[in-house]
Formats: C-alpha cells, sequence, structure tokens
C-alpha cells in the first residue's frame, strides 16, 4: 500500500512539474550553456530573462545561438512589420525560426528589431507616496505631499488618474494648502494612436484659487509603450472654468500633455517625467505649465523611495502669488500592481 501511494504522490508530482518545464522559454547560448526562465523582451541588441531562481537580467543578444519557447511574442522583423509568432530553435544554417500562423520563417536572431510579451487584456498599476520637502518660490517652507496616482487598462481602453495634495506651513501658519484631481481616459482607435480626454481639478484658497477646473479631448500617440519603458504625447482643445475670489471666468484653451517613464537595472529604478501644458486661446491671457520629475528606487515588490522635482508656472497667477513654484521632495511609497 505504501508503495502504491508513493507512486501516486510521485506520479502528481510529476504532472505538475512537466507542464512547468514544457513551457519554460530556453536560452541557448554559443559556449553551450542554457538559460530557462521567462524570456521577458528582446530590446536594444540584449535578452531579459526571468529565472525562478533569481529576478529578471538581461543576456547580450550575440552570445545566443537560440531560442527555444512555445510562449507567443510580439515580434518586430527586420522590414519593420508587427507579427505574432513562437520562437521555435534554429535552422540548419543558424538562423532562429519563428512560427507565423503555423509556418516557420527563418531569421537571424540578431536582426529582430524588439521581441515583448503581448499585452495582458487587463493590466492595472496603483502607486501611493508620501514626502516630505523643502519649497522654494512663493514660500520658503517644509511641506507635505501626500501623492496618488492609478492605471487601469482593458483592452484598448486606459484610464489613468491622479490625486494630489501639498500643505505647506510656516511658523505654525498654513501658507499653501493646493490640492489637485486629474483624470485621462486614451481609446487606442488605431495603435499607436488614440483619442484622449482629460479633466483635472486645481484648489488652492490661501491663494485665492477657490477652483480651476479644465475639461479638453484631442488626439494623442504612443511612442513607446513597452515593459520598461513608455511615451505618450497628446494634443487637444478645451475649456477652462475659473473661480478666482468672488470672479469667475471661463476660458477656451489649448491643451499638450506628456507622459514618460524609463526603468533601469531591470525594474529596480524608474526615472519619470509628466507634465502639461493649458494655454489660452480665448479669455482670461493666462499661460499654466505643470511638471513632475524624478526618480523611484524599488526596495521591495511593494515598497519604494522617491525623489522628485515639480515645476510649476503660470503666466497671470491668482492673487499676489508667485509666477513660479518649485517643490523639492523625498519620501517612500507604496506600489500595487
Amino acid at each position: 500500500m505504501m508503495v502504491v501511494t508513493r507512486h501516486a504522490i510521485a506520479s502528481i508530482t510529476i504532472l505538475f512539474l512537466v507542464p512547468a518545464a514544457v513551457n519554460a522559454d530556453v536560452l541557448h547560448l554559443k559556449n553551450g550553456d542554457r538559460i530557462t526562465g521567462e524570456i521577458k523582451r528582446i530590446w536594444d541588441d540584449e535578452v531579459t530573462i526571468e529565472p525562478e531562481y533569481s529576478d529578471e537580467f538581461e543576456v547580450d543578444l550575440p552570445l545566443v545561438e537560440r531560442i527555444e519557447s512555445d510562449r507567443d511574442f510580439e515580434i518586430e522583423m527586420p522590414d519593420g512589420t508587427d507579427v505574432v509568432g513562437r520562437m521555435q530553435g534554429a535552422d540548419d544554417d543558424g538562423n532562429q525560426i519563428i512560427e507565423i500562423d503555423g509556418e516557420p520563417v527563418s531569421v537571424a536572431l540578431s536582426a529582430l528589431r524588439e521581441v515583448e510579451e503581448p499585452e495582458d487584456f487587463y493590466d492595472w498599476q496603483m502607486l501611493i507616496d508620501y514626502s516630505l520637502s523643502v519649497s522654494n518660490g512663493n514660500t520658503d517652507s517644509l511641506n507635505s505631499r501626500l501623492s496618488g496616482e492609478g492605471m487601469f487598462k482593458h483592452g484598448d481602453h486606459r484610464h489613468i488618474g491622479n490625486v494630489t495634495q501639498i500643505r505647506e506651513e510656516q511658523d505654525s501658519l498654513t501658507t499653501k494648502d493646493q490640492s489637485l484631481i486629474a483624470y485621462t481616459y486614451n481609446w487606442l482607435f488605431s495603435d499607436p494612436w488614440f483619442f484622449a480626454a482629460n479633466g483635472q481639478l486645481e484648489r488652492d484658497p490661501i491663494r485665492d484659487l477657490q477652483h480651476r477646473l479644465t475639461a479638453s479631448a484631442g488626439i494623442g500617440r504612443d511612442i513607446w509603450n513597452d515593459p520598461d519603458r513608455f511615451l505618450n504625447i497628446q494634443l487637444g482643445a478645451g475649456l477652462t472654468e475659473e473661480e478666482i475670489g468672488l470672479d469667475k471666468d471661463t476660458s477656451t484653451v489649448a491643451a499638450w500633455l506628456l507622459r514618460f517613464h524609463h526603468d533601469f537595472f531591470g525594474d529596480d529604478l524608474e526615472l519619470f517625467h509628466n507634465h502639461s501644458i493649458v494655454e489660452t486661446i480665448d479669455g482670461r491671457d493666462n499661460t499654466v505649465i505643470k511638471t513632475s520629475t524624478g526618480f523611484r528606487y524599488e526596495i521591495t515588490d511593494l515598497l519604494y523611495l522617491n525623489i522628485s522635482l515639480d515645476w510649476d508656472h503660470e503666466s497671470q497667477p491668482a492673487g499676489t502669488a508667485e509666477k513660479t513654484d518649485t517643490t523639492f521632495a523625498i519620501g517612500a511609497g507604496l506600489e500595487f500592481d
């Protein structure tokens, strides 16, 4: 009975392990070594792979003889066309075999422009960070900055939200109490082109800005949309309603937005830069520029350190506020995905 039980356990174990081995990607190196894991991407003459025993790392593509995988990849071929195919080893001439719609195609591995995992239909990410910072511009003081950013994607639809609260105190007096809520919707109707709709609400009653509500729509393009780098631009037009003190104005505006991030050292270090420019076309003459630039350094899968520089400029600010406001922040945050 014990022998039967042992055989049953062994059989069940094999059933669980075999699919994992079959589905694993394998890099065959020219020196005879093999690396088994999950291929993340091929880009910039490097293959990124994540074995079970370590974090992902890069292997120089010229060191790779062939790749074997039963998974689909989005592949940019040497002629610039994009295909979905499987990496099925090498032919007799040493070229990589790519199976496209069941048909094998041979191509030099070094000639592939880019290889990526297909995007998930659903994807999401949330960042929450808190900073104590030194500020100069309108005030020279200690301030607190609480920020949350979220992204949710389903198919060709992308939603991005951001909430920021900045509070400054000087000699126990509140000198700044700024709230900013922003939402962006993208519909990728013809990838990489997308329709964009944006909404933003800003308040800072300390400098008499009771509210500034901006809504715009336009068109945008994803310049990069890779696992380790993202860059898109948007251009549109819309309306801005401002209540400054007791005065309320509505203006027609043009809006420009840019979002960028790039991962380094796997994904341990991230450089980011976001900015928006809202220019009045008709109404109260004002140009509003907002930028946020910085780094996030991953400590664990959940916790990161962040350093950021926010630079805001208005050609006609509310009340007696300075035209330019700069905030340098150092803090920590949580990442969920």
